[in-house]
Formats: structure tokens, C-alpha cells, sequence
């Protein structure tokens, strides 16, 4: 071979001008020797094995239009290349190995240095034009091997950037989009779907990337073609409802004529849709949580053993993520996350407030700011709802726009005669995203409120713990002279302790526990007086989110929290409803509790005076001296001849020989069951909250004591009853 000779060059393509009556048409004799050495080795696992007469056709096409230019003297070198390198990646598509190319182009070349075996011509000449055909062939060849190597980088480094970005502290929606942006981007991938079943069971698509399915994926629902996870309907034979079923990837090799999919043949024919695998993500406990699709142009390409490879990884990524419940909310279908970004970007966002007291007091404290969004139809939509669609841009939009109207809202009462102060809920984001600190102090800045006004409520501090960054940018959030507070703290007395270091002024018991108070007062009422207390001991107030009854109310001011917040005190407000809002100052006592929930608070008060009296007399007697709220409360409602009434009478016998006494641990559960029965009866009859103890009040808990009176009355009745069946030991 002459290596100084340019297979493309002016030389080479005289040569092949002259011989262009042996070689100018490549004859389908040479196109099949290429093919039997392409396909001598496939075995029936192959993807082109699987593929139709008319599938393989359409695959062949374009690589053999490139076969057949391989001779043609005008050939440019670049064009061919890169022709060459494309064709490279669509045999890595089929899963043609590299070891089949060499076999084919091999091959081929044999077959064509004897269609120019009879060239008659001078003996250099003969030498130079193989030579010329023989490195255009290997040309082809290098050029493809190139190719099918550069498809192999591009799809570990997809992996590899996918992995990097579990690294940052980003919202699910920007991981997956981003993650969706990296796969879409490898070439001839069309499409990537991020998606979740709802209530009935179909498959919405939430996070959509490719120009086609973002243009069409409503079309979806319009044609009833919504994939399913349920089995009992044709729409989930196909490989999402397989996927979620069996826990498993799934893939289609050729979505239009795999029958399994039929509801869906039209669309991906229109779309240009060959190819489908679907990567089920699974919780910690192996439950598909959410679904990711990618489709491909060409088919069979996810069967290929290093896509098989390439799935897995992206699913082990992605499900560290929703192993962290990442994709524990409700689901938001594309066009609603859409709707919802649209409406946050024109600005039509309006903050509610809801009264958060002081329940030594009774007075108004400040006020918590929450986001809603106008739907212009009469309804707003909560943070629950939107927040789930909103990636890094919209969030840092929304805590921008949420703060100057608060403090718009803020002057605004204060010109009313209304003085207050106000809590915005801080993103967790800003603990490493200093963009938000950024924005917190231009606003205030621009603002005539002092910013000790402003409380800042963290809604989570696990990226504090994790990064040094964090701690310190949350140190340049005190700087700004604002209040902080954590929201829905841990139980331990470690994580009070870290909120101390941190600069935190305030922490809030949630909701969630509070709510339980109801069905498990023993576990929700001491939680709140322990924590209260630790708090305190480290200079840490405490509000109590979820106060929805008065039972609730009274027995958070009871148990020494500092702050309440929920529906028995108010719901949230629009701001003109807020600045017309005059509190009346609630009227607790906590040594004469009106409800049995503030009874049961009182209770616990005196059972850690007990406990820390132990058996010393002199301190027993200063504990027992005082009557209990318990007491009060059955006098002030009559209750002290009810089966509550004596397990109260024996418990303060039982008192005498201190808390550590059997006596005592049993009489004492006794009242806790009793009381526990009488709370509930309490609850259903008298659900809202009335700030003074009115007629009409005391006559509401007089029903409830009467329906104790009652209750207690046909459970000592039916223990009395003649029974056929052997007594039991109680």
C-alpha cells in the first residue's frame, strides 16, 4: 500500500475515474458480501435479528447509500467522515459490534479488489488504484469505529453528569430535568418523560423534555392514550404499566409493531418514535414511586447489553433521590406544573396570614406569611400544591415576590394602628444558595420595617448539618438583624443544641404531632412539655402549629409553650381581612384547665412535680397541699361521682406513697384511660374554640360531660350484666 498516496486526492480520483467502468455501480453482489460479514455473527438475542424484513430495510438504508459513494471520485474527505462517523453510532444503535465491522468491511474489500482484478492498466497504476480503494474502505471503517466509540463517551458521561448532580442540594424538578436534559442530548435519543400514576391509577407525565413529546404530550389525555399501571386495561400492557407492576426495566425494540402497544402506534409514528425503555424508581423499600421514559429514533437501541448497562446506572442514581422521598407528594401533571410556573412568572401570587398569639398573654405575636396562588377562578392554590412544580428559578422568584408583599402588608396594617411582626418561610436552598441572601437584603433594605420585625422560618436544616457553607451563610442571615426560627424540630435535645449554636431565636412543633394529640394525648402532650422545657433552658422560644381545638389551645399554654398558631385561634386570612382582625385575648388558667385536654397537660405538670418530690414527705405534702387542675376541672363540670371521678379519688390516695409506688403507676393509668375517652366525647361535641368560658360554652361542655356521664355509665352496666361466657381477669 502507498502510503504517500491521498485516497481523496486529485490522484486518487483520476485512478477511479479510469476505472470507472469496473467499479462505478457497486452491484448488489458487493452490498451482500458487506452484509454477510455485518450479520454472520448475530445471534438470535441480536437486535438485528429481531428486526422485520421492512424494519432492517429502513435501518440499512442509510449506511448502504454511504457504502455505494465509498468510490465515487468527487467524494470530499470531511463530508464522508463525518457521514461515516454518524453511520458508526446507527450500527451502535442495532448493537453491531465492532469486530462485525472489521468482518464486513473485510469482506467487501476482498470482493472489490476482484471486480478490479481485470483493469488493464500500467503496473504502478494497478498498485496505486488498490491502494486508493483500500484505504477509502479502511477510511470508512476507522471512521465508524470513531463513531461508535464517540456514542460510547457521550453516554458515560451522561451517567457521570447525571451522578454529579446528586452532588448539589438542587429541587427534584431541576435533577430530573437536568438529568432528562443529559440523556435527551445523546444523539437520536428524542424524548425523556419524568412521570407518577394518580389516584385512578394513570400514568401523568410531570417533567417532559423534547421539543416533540412537550408539544404533544397533552394530546395524551385528549385521546384517552394515557398509559396505566393497572393490568385490567389494555392502556397498561405496554412497558410503563409493566414497569411499575413487576419493579422492572421494561423496553419496547420496536414500539410500532409490538402489539402491546397498538393504543400508541399512530402516536409514535407521527412522532418518530422507534424505541422505548422504561426505568421504574423505586423507595428504600423496593415500591416504584415514579416512572422515567426515554425514547429513541432507532429501534432496538435499549437491548443492546451497554444500554442495559446504561439503565441500570441512571436508575441507581436517580433512586437515591427517591429513596429520600423526593417523590412523596401528590402528582402534578405537566400542563398543571406549567400553569403554575405561568402564574407565578405574571406576578399573580398573594399572601395569606395566619395569627400566631402568645399564650401567657393571649396576645397577637406576629403574624406567618403563606403563598397562594391565583387561579382567577375564586381559589387559590396552596404551597402543596405548587411547590412540588417549581424548580430553583421559581423559588427564588416566589421568595422575592412573597417578602416585599409581606412588607408592603407589614406598613400597611401599621398604618391601620395595627403594630406586628411577620414570618416568611426561607427555602431550604438558601442554606447553600447565598443568590437568596442576596435578595433578602436588597429588599430590606428598600423597606422602611426594621428587620427585627422579619422571622425567617427554616423549614429544614439537614443541609446546615452536611455543609460548613450552610452554617456560614446562616450566620449572614442573623447579620441582617431578622429573626430566625426552625420549623418542625427533631425530639432530640442535640438538635436544640444545634439550633442554638446557629443563631435559631425560635423553634415550632408541628402540625403533624400536634394533631395526634387527639388519639394519643400521652404521647403528643409530653412531647411538647419536654421539648418546651429544653428549649427553654437554652434561651429558645417554642410555638405549637395545628391548634384546632380549645383542648389544644389550652393545654399548649398549660404545658409552657410559648407561642400558638392554628385554626381554634384563626385561619389564614387574606392581608385587608388580616388588618381588619381584632384578637380577643384568650383566658387560660392553667391551675383551672376547662377543657379535658388542658386537664389531662395539667395532669402531666403534676406528675413531673411528683416525680421530682419522690418519697420525701415534706415535699410530697407541698405537691399534694394544692388542688390539681384535674380537680378543678371534674368540680367545675361534676364529674366527681363518674368512674373519672374516683380513679382521681384513688389516685390521690395512691399519691402518698410517691410517684415511684406500683399503686401510683397503676391508679395514674387508670385516670390517663379514662380522661383519654373523655377528650375524645370532648372533641366531637365541642369543635371550635371560644376564647372565654360564655354560657353557651359552659352549656357545650356540659353536654360533653353529660355524654361521659353516660358513656361511663354503659360500660359499668355491661360490666355488670349477667354473662354466659367465663369471666375474664381485667
Amino acid at each position: 500500500m502507498n502510503e504517500d498516496l491521498d485516497p481523496f486526492g486529485r490522484h486518487a480520483a483520476r485512478l477511479l475515474r479510469t476505472a470507472h467502468g469496473y467499479i462505478s455501480d457497486v452491484d448488489e453482489q458487493l452490498i451482500a458480501a458487506f452484509q454477510r460479514g455485518l450479520f454472520a455473527h448475530a445471534g438470535p438475542g441480536d437486535v438485528i435479528t429481531l428486526l422485520s424484513p421492512e424494519q432492517l430495510a429502513h435501518t440499512q438504508a442509510r449506511p448502504l447509500a454511504l457504502l455505494r459513494q465509498l468510490l465515487d471520485p468527487d467524494l470530499d474527505q470531511n463530508t464522508h467522515e463525518q457521514e461515516a462517523m454518524a453511520i458508526g453510532q446507527i450500527y451502535s444503535f442495532l448493537g453491531i459490534k465492532t469486530s462485525w465491522l472489521v468482518d464486513s468491511h473485510a469482506l467487501y474489500l476482498e470482493r472489490l479488489l476482484q471486480r478490479l482484478g481485470p483493469w488493464i492498466g500500467a503496473p504502478e497504476e494497478r498498485a496505486l488504484m488498490r491502494s486508493a480503494v483500500t484505504m477509502r474502505v479502511m477510511a470508512n471503517l476507522n471512521a465508524e469505529v470513531r463513531g461508535r466509540e464517540m456514542l460510547a463517551r457521550a453516554e458515560q458521561e451522561a451517567v457521570a453528569r447525571i451522578s454529579g448532580l446528586l452532588q448539589g442540594t438542587m429541587t427534584l424538578n431541576d435533577l430530573v430535568r437536568q438529568a432528562l436534559n443529559h440523556l435527551v442530548a445523546l444523539p437520536d435519543m428524542v424524548a425523556g418523560i419524568f412521570a407518577r400514576p394518580d389516584s385512578r391509577g394513570d400514568i401523568q407525565c410531570e417533567i417532559v423534555v423534547g421539543e416533540t413529546m412537550e408539544r404533544h404530550v397533552a394530546s395524551l389525555v385528549t385521546r384517552n392514550i394515557v398509559p396505566t399501571i393497572r393490568d385490567d386495561d389494555p392502556r397498561g400492557h405496554g412497558p410503563s404499566g409493566r414497569a411499575w407492576r413487576t419493579n422492572q426495566i421494561q423496553q419496547a425494540l420496536a414500539i410500532t409493531s409490538d402489539p402491546a402497544l397498538a393504543p400508541w402506534h399512530e402516536y409514535a409514528h407521527t412522532l418518530g418514535y422507534t424505541s422505548q425503555a422504561t426505568i421504574p424508581l423505586a423507595d428504600r423499600a423496593g415500591c416504584p414511586r415514579a416512572l422515567l421514559t426515554l425514547y429513541h429514533s432507532w429501534p432496538g437501541y435499549f437491548n443492546v447489553p451497554r444500554r442495559a448497562n446504561l439503565l441500570t446506572h441512571i436508575r441507581a442514581a436517580l433512586e437515591t433521590v427517591i429513596a429520600q422521598g423526593a417523590a412523596s407528594g401528590h402528582v402534578i401533571s405537566h400542563a398543571e406544573r406549567i400553569a403554575y410556573r405561568e402564574t407565578l412568572s405574571r406576578g399573580d401570587l398573594v399572601m395569606f396570614y395566619q395569627p400566631v398569639i402568645d399564650l401567657r398573654s393571649g396576645e397577637l405575636a406576629k403574624v406567618e406569611a403563606l403563598a397562594r396562588l391565583d387561579k382567577h377562578d375564586g381559589t387559590y392554590a396552596t404551597p402543596g400544591d405548587f411547590l412540588p412544580a417549581f424548580g430553583e428559578h421559581e423559588l427564588r422568584e416566589l421568595f422575592a415576590l412573597g417578602l416585599r408583599q409581606a412588607l408592603r402588608d407589614l406598613c400597611a396594617w401599621q398604618d391601620q394602628g395595627l403594630y406586628t411582626s411577620v414570618a416568611v418561610n426561607l427555602p431550604t436552598q438558601a442554606f447553600v444558595d447565598d443568590e437568596y441572601l442576596r435578595i433578602a437584603r436588597d429588599i430590606l433594605k428598600d423597606s422602611p420595617m426594621e428587620p427585627e420585625r422579619i422571622t425567617f422560618e427554616l423549614l429544614e436544616t439537614g443541609e446546615i448539618d452536611n455543609h460548613q457553607a450552610g452554617a456560614n451563610l446562616l450566620s449572614q442571615w442573623k447579620a441582617l438583624g431578622v429573626r430566625l426560627a426552625q420549623d418542625d424540630l427533631g425530639s432530640g435535645y442535640s438538635s436544640l443544641v444545634r439550633m442554638e449554636q446557629l443563631g435559631v431565636d425560635d423553634v415550632k412543633i408541628d402540625h403533624g404531632l400536634v394533631r395526634t394529640a387527639v388519639q394519643a394525648p400521652h404521647k403528643a402532650l409530653r412531647f411538647i412539655y419536654h421539648l418546651t422545657h429544653l428549649a427553654h433552658d437554652i434561651g429558645i422560644r417554642v410555638t405549637v402549629e395545628g391548634l384546632e381545638t380549645a383542648g389544644l389551645v389550652e393545654a399548649a399554654a398549660i404545658l409552657g409553650a410559648d407561642f400558638g398558631q392554628g385554626y381554634a385561634i384563626a385561619r389564614p386570612m387574606s392581608a385587608r381581612d388580616m388588618g381588619r382582625w381584632r384578637h380577643v385575648p384568650l383566658a387560660v388558667e392553667s391551675r383551672h384547665p376547662r377543657t379535658a385536654l388542658g386537664a389531662y397537660a395539667a395532669m402531666i405538670l403534676r406528675n413531673a412535680l411528683m416525680i421530682l418530690a419522690g418519697t420525701r414527705s415534706e415535699f410530697l405534702h407541698a405537691v399534694l397541699s394544692e388542688p390539681s387542675g384535674l380537680a378543678h376541672y371534674l368540680h367545675a363540670y361534676n364529674l366527681e361521682k363518674t368512674a373519672l371521678g374516683h380513679a382521681h379519688a384513688r389516685l390521690l390516695d395512691c399519691a402518698q406513697a410517691g410517684a415511684q409506688s406500683e399503686d401510683y403507676g397503676a391508679a395514674h393509668r387508670a385516670v390517663e384511660t379514662l380522661l383519654h375517652t373523655h377528650i375524645v366525647t370532648e372533641t366531637t361535641a365541642i369543635p371550635a374554640f371560644d376564647p372565654h368560658p360564655t354560657a353557651r360554652a359552659r352549656s357545650g361542655r356540659a353536654r360533653a360531660a353529660q355524654m361521659t356521664q353516660r358513656n361511663t355509665a354503659d360500660r359499668a352496666n355491661r360490666q355488670t350484666r349477667p354473662s354466659r361466657r367465663h369471666a375474664r381477669p381485667s
